[in-house]
């Protein structure tokens, strides 16, 4: 081979290793790449917050009931409070049935006021006067309506109406029966819901009925008895020992909700999993498609380089016997 000759396959030579080198740069720049993907999806994962199922007893507490003196309603202890003398003072609450007034608006309308006096009836031994309401339903029956006198004589009427009045906070009430003098079924308007009505207005009336209501009280100066797991079991009252019954309440419709979140959270969290193992696994793909091209450009770039240093030989012999003198 001649020297120009030599000279320009060397130089091809040299520039095809230079653009190997090249795409091997190239090729682990997307390498780098890929692995800060990698590694962001890593940190991902890291940062996701596996869910934990809801425990039963975070939702169960212990409750102290005992029965209250008559035996009829059941009272729920709330606290015990040790005071300086070594005695409790015993918080609890109960449920009590007691007579109250429920309010109802079915459409009842007053449809005229008038004054009527000297007003007699049997049950009176003298006449009282009356300020009356007639009101009509939407189905056109009409009612009078008789203001309660709370000066009457007449026991029966204050015996039936007397609590519901009470109960209604006092003040001006009129009443009426819609039911029969053998079944009767009383109804109360409030003169002030009368007047607030005026003619042709809507207003609401009430109807008497036992009513269930939460009360509050305390026992002081009680002596309390407990088991050997410090449970109380009874405290005693002013002579009296009331046994404690000791109830764990589950909270099922809390703990249900929370189970349901955790169902949830945990669809979530797998579901970011499968993204993030799906992306790394298409990244691990590219990384080997990617260490397989380079090493077929380091083979190349192998026998290129065994080529150029082979014609380099060839151009060092050449020049040394062409321009060396002596030898």
């Amino acid at each position: 081979m001649g020297m120009a000759a030599s000279q320009a396959r060397f130089l091809n030579l040299t520039a095809r290793k230079t653009n190997l080198e090249y795409q091997g740069q190239q090729i682990n720049q997307q390498r780098t790449e890929l692995s800060n993907a990698s590694a962001n999806l890593y940190n991902q994962m890291l940062s996701l917050q596996v869910p934990t199922p809801p425990n039963t007893q975070d939702y169960t507490k212990v409750s102290y009931t005992f029965m209250m003196p008559g035996g009829n309603d059941e009272a729920t202890i709330s606290q015990f409070v040790k005071d300086s003398s070594g005695t409790y003072t015993v918080a609890f609450s109960y449920k009590t049935v007691e007579l109250g007034m429920v309010a109802c608006s079915d459409g009842e309308k007053p449809k005229e006021t008038s004054k009527v006096t000297g007003w007699t009836d049997d049950r009176y031994t003298t006449s009282v006067t009356y300020d009356t309401y007639t009101i009509a339903t939407n189905s056109g029956k009409s009612y009078t309506l008789y203001k309660y006198q709370a000066n009457t004589s007449d026991t029966d009427e204050k015996k039936i109406h007397e609590d519901a009045v009470t109960a209604l906070g006092g003040g001006t009430v009129y009443w009426i029966n819609v039911g029969t003098d053998s079944s009767p079924k009383y109804q109360y308007y409030k003169e002030s819901d009368l007047t607030s009505a005026g003619v042709g207005g809507a207003v609401t009336y009430y109807t008497a009925d036992d009513i269930e209501t939460y009360k509050e009280d305390t026992y002081t100066k009680c002596t309390v008895n407990r088991d050997v797991q410090n449970r109380v079991q009874s405290f005693t009252s002013n002579g009296t020992t009331f046994a404690v019954t000791t109830n764990t309440i589950t909270d099922e419709d809390a703990y249900n909700d929370a189970m349901n979140e955790y169902t949830y959270k945990s669809y979530l969290y797998e579901q970011a999993m499968a993204n993030i193992n799906a992306k790394t696994s298409v990244i691990q793909i590219q990384d080997r498609e990617l260490e397989l091209k380079l090493k077929q450009l380091d083979t190349e770039h192998n026998a290129i380089q065994t080529e150029a240093d082979s014609v380099q030989s060839v151009c060092k012999k050449n020049v040394e016997d062409s321009f060396k003198v002596f030898a």
